[in-house]
């Protein structure tokens, strides 16, 4: 397919109003050699060029500068595909495209057209070039074994279009203390209503995305410092209480130990490391305090029916992650409920 310029355009308008090449060079101030250059695509149209022919054409500026852009990302598109060997089905079948377009998880103008999908899927991720997509975030690429990085990037970008839309209150550090005690107070009631709980992580001073992950990425979770403002993203990949709280507590003790360390790159929660690892301690310990659940849940007569101290969900998951209890045991069924 042909792509388009503005000069296309342009030849048009000339021919429609019956324009010389002489005169409208004349009126925007250039050579008549110029002005054919200009036509036959050999020279790029300057700012004050675009700015001339808007004037005295009326054809709005944004609008040339609209046209122009998506010629200029056609061919380096065009060109990423050749150096890397790549079809246009290929390249998308990164995005997971079909996905993406099943759900709509993209606006796209037009889900028939491989090469406008791969556009919005740039523009999507806010890039001029597809050069430019393992760029954006290089902390997170390299940081994690992450083997399919254009889905965490998708995602990120979901997530952060999702935080523009809350409006939060101060942020101190020892509203964490806080939030734990409200997480736990919901558990104990078997309450998850995710409305309340952006609600409140926002008066708290954190933006809060609960986001489906996109099949294959293997994301839980993220965490990230907008501008001195921390931000959580939780996947929805499980479905029981302990589950979801568990992975949210572990966002929450990265917003406490790495703070600093987030707001240079994002901090995404994958299977493990000694970054992970540390952050999972500290969310087991919110959950049942460790010395309690050693001496007290972890004893053959315990009686999980019988706790008052900690919510059950957090209890029997904890057991179940030591293998001290089985997922499938009632009490796991029970206590750790669907939400």
């Amino acid at each position: 397919m042909k792509k388009i310029r503005f000069k296309d355009y342009l030849i048009d308008y000339l021919e429609f109003y019956n324009i010389t090449n002489k005169d409208f060079a004349n009126r925007i101030g250039v050579t008549p050699k110029h002005l054919i250059d200009i036509l036959a695509g050999k020279v790029n149209l300057s700012g004050e060029i675009i700015n001339k022919i808007s004037l005295v054409t009326d054809i709005p500026i944004d609008y040339i500068y609209k046209i122009e852009l998506n010629y200029y990302l056609e061919i380096e598109i065009e060109k990423y595909l050749e150096e890397n060997h790549l079809t246009l089905t290929q390249y998308l079948n990164k995005f997971h495209y079909k996905y993406l377009i099943d759900n709509k998880f993209i606006d796209f103008v037009d889900v028939e057209d491989k090469s406008e999908i791969i556009k919005d899927i740039l523009k999507f991720l806010r890039v001029p070039s597809p050069q430019k997509v393992l760029e954006v975030d290089k902390g997170v690429l390299y940081k994690s074994k992450n083997d399919k990085p254009e889905l965490l990037l998708l995602w990120l970008e979901k997530c952060y279009r999702e935080t523009l839309n809350q409006k939060v209150e101060e942020y101190n550090k020892n509203n964490i203390d806080d939030l734990v005690y409200y997480i736990s107070k919901c558990a104990k009631a078997n309450k998850f209503n995710k409305d309340e709980l952006i609600d409140t992580f926002n008066k708290k001073g954190i933006y809060l995305v609960i986001q489906d992950d996109i099949p294959g990425s293997k994301i839980r979770g993220a965490f990230k410092v907008h501008r001195g403002v921390p931000a959580i993203y939780l996947t929805c990949k499980y479905h029981r209480i302990a589950d979801v709280y568990f992975a949210l507590l572990h966002e929450l003790a990265h917003c406490k130990s790495d703070f600093n360390k987030a707001q240079a790159e994002s901090l995404i929660s994958y299977d493990t490391d000694e970054v992970e690892d540390k952050a999972d301690k500290q969310a087991f310990d919110w959950m049942v305090d460790d010395d309690y659940y050693k001496y007290v849940c972890s004893l053959k007569d315990y009686k999980i029916s019988k706790e008052k101290n900690y919510p059950k969900a957090f209890v029997v998951y904890r057991l179940a992650k030591d293998k001290k209890l089985s997922y499938g045991a009632k009490e796991y069924q029970d206590y750790n409920v669907c939400i």
